[in-house]
This record gives structure tokens, sequence and C-alpha cells, in this order.
């Protein structure tokens, strides 16, 4: 028995002391200036870096927006027309590339602590109604990795109960109580070449708060590209690739799903959640629809209406449906997701003008 007990008492001692390794090492902040910069993980550390300065720097009315790579409006424009024009709010971006609302609530949670230094947060959707696709953003696997450096241990067990494919509530799991294991590539990467990594990270760390602002879009259009929807067949423009064809097929192409409403579903819980926590907060919300491509797909009948539910709520706003269909032409975009530099610019300015008749005299 006194054996069993040692036994229990060592097992015990070591996890306190990967424990207390882990959080030396990777919640005291240090690791995270090392992150690879161009991974999941190192992105939203960027990003967050940005806007911290963003808010230090900033003195003018903050309007923040999030967003995936869809929303790829530029903020220095959007700021030098608003400037222009009279505006006194300032846009500052928060969205990263391939994030979505559940991971959109942990990182407002990181640029936004005290729930009340932005006079209005912008939130894109694709649609004022709920598409389901085959894709379950429930599962979505990449949300784990993003929010790698972000998840606490008193997201347990909520977050790892929000997937529900047992590998990635693992993931999930570990993320919240031992934050290296899932940076496991990325440590071994550091470890391999520390050199390297350390002089990335700082250019990255350099360059960033400024250099991702100025950033503009590509100038490349689609010019060309059609799709017949009774035959399903596309005609494309001369020399593109095998990479842009496979994003037209899997973009607009796609067959319709089931409407089930399970991805309304998700949006009331994670949309829902970034509301709750801002409750008694003066930031207002303001969905905005994006422009959904170079071609539209027929419209299908859907089941669910999540964004126009919360649009009752106060301080909750809709900005007009069909504000962006102008914008969706194969000229002002660079492929079938993404608007191009053209597209972009034009975005930015009615983006500006849109919060500002919205939000009317901060």
């Amino acid at each position: 028995m006194q054996s069993r007990w040692k036994a229990f008492a060592a097992v015990i001692a070591g996890l306190l002391g990967f424990a207390a390794l882990d959080t030396a090492v990777f919640r005291s902040g240090w690791y995270a200036r090392y992150l690879e910069p161009s991974s999941s993980a190192g992105t939203v550390e960027l990003t967050l870096l940005r806007e911290r300065q963003h808010q230090a720097e900033w003195k003018e009315p903050l309007v923040l927006t999030m967003g995936d790579s869809r929303m790829n409006y530029s903020p220095k424009l959007a700021n030098e027309y608003s400037a222009a024009k009279g505006y006194r709010f300032r846009l500052t971006h928060g969205g990263v590339a391939g994030t979505n609302p559940r991971t959109w609530h942990y990182l407002l949670r990181e640029i936004d602590p005290s729930a009340r230094r932005y006079a209005a947060i912008v939130l894109p959707v694709d649609d004022y109604d709920d598409e389901d696709t085959f894709v379950d953003f429930t599962d979505y696997p990449l949300d784990v990795r993003y929010l790698a450096m972000l998840l606490r241990w008193t997201d347990a067990p909520e977050y790892p109960l929000s997937y529900t494919t047992p590998k990635w509530a693992i993931e999930a799991w570990r993320a919240c109580l031992f934050r290296g294991l899932n940076l496991q590539p990325d440590v071994l990467a550091f470890v391999a070449d520390p050199k390297k990594r350390v002089t990335d990270a700082k250019a990255n760390r350099d360059w960033w708060p400024n250099g991702s602002y100025d950033f503009l879009e590509e100038e490349r259009n689609v010019v060309g590209l059609g799709v017949n929807w009774e035959t399903h067949s596309v005609s494309y423009p001369p020399g593109v690739d095998e990479g842009f064809k496979k994003t037209v097929e899997t973009v607009l192409l796609r067959p319709p799903a089931p409407q089930t409403g399970r991805y309304g579903a998700y949006r009331r819980k994670w949309f829902g959640k970034i509301f709750e926590r801002y409750a008694g907060s003066p930031t207002k919300f303001i969905f905005v629809r994006l422009p959904r491509g170079p071609i539209v797909r027929p419209i299908i009948q859907k089941v669910s209406h999540s964004i126009r539910e919360f649009a009752a709520r106060p301080g909750v706003l809709l900005a007009e449906e069909t504000r962006t269909n102008e914008l969706e032409r194969p000229e002002l975009f660079k492929d079938a997701l993404h608007m191009n530099r053209a597209g972009s610019t034009r975005y930015s300015t009615m983006l500006a003008d849109d919060l500002a008749r919205m939000l009317g005299a901060l």
C-alpha cells in the first residue's frame, strides 16, 4: 500500500512540475514573442501586438473590425478617407485569416479585456441567413491552433466540450491545461535553429504593426470567369492554375447541403457569447454582409436566420444587406473569395461611409 501511495505521489509531483514548467514557459508571455510568425498562433500574437499599439497611440474613438481573410478592406485607406470626410472614428482590424466566431470570442477577450475600449465592433458575415454547408464549424480543426496561446485553465470544460469530435476535443483540453503539448512542433523547430527563429520573430514584430496596416491587396482580377448554373460548367480566365480552379469548384460550385439549422445554432452560441461578455458595455455591434464573390451562387431557401434575430438586441445593428452587391463583379476580385486592390479600395470607403451613417456623431 505504501508503495502505491509513493507512486501516486510521484505522478502528482510530476504533473505539478510539468504544469509549473508549462506555466513558466508558455503562460508568462515569454514564448509568445518567439512563436513561428507565419503559424496560426504566431499570426494571432502579431495581431494582438498591433491592436495594443493602436489602442495606446490612437486617441479618436476606435471601431474594431473582426473577420477572416474575406474581410480584406484596408484600414489605412478607410482612415485616410474618414479623415478627409471629417469622420471622428478610426478603424482598426483584429481579424485573422481562417478564423470564425468561436475564435473571435476568445480573441476579443484579449484585444479588449475591459469590454469597453471600442465605440463599435464590426462583425462581417457572408449572409444574414444561416446556410448550412457540409463543413461543421463546431469541429473546425484550426480553431485550437489559433487559440494555442490564449486559452486558459478556466476555459475548461466549456471550450473542449464545444467540440464533438474526440480528436479535436482532446487538443482543446490540452490547449486549456498544458499549452506546451500542442506547441511541440513549434518548439522543436525553435530548438533546431533558435538563432533564425529569434531573428525572424524580431523582424516580424518590428514590421507587423505598421507593415500590416499599410498592406494593399494585389491587383490581379478574374475577368473572364463565368458559370452556367444550368449545366454547372465554368469558363475560366486565360492562364489560371489548378489551385484557382479548385477554389472555384469548392466555393462556387459546391452542392447545397441539407438545411438543418446547425450553422444557425453555432452562430447563436458564439455570437451570443460575445454579446454576453459585452452586456452593460457602451460598445455597439454592427453586422455587415461581405461581398459574396465575383459571381453569386443561386439563392437557396434557408431555415435559420440568427443574424436577423440578433438585430432585435439593444446595441446590435445590421448594415444594409444589399449594400455590397455592386462589388460582386469579376474585375473586383482576385479569386473566388477575396477582393483585389480595386475591390478592397472601394469597400474601404464604403465601409467608412456606412459606419459613419450608422454610428452618427461619436
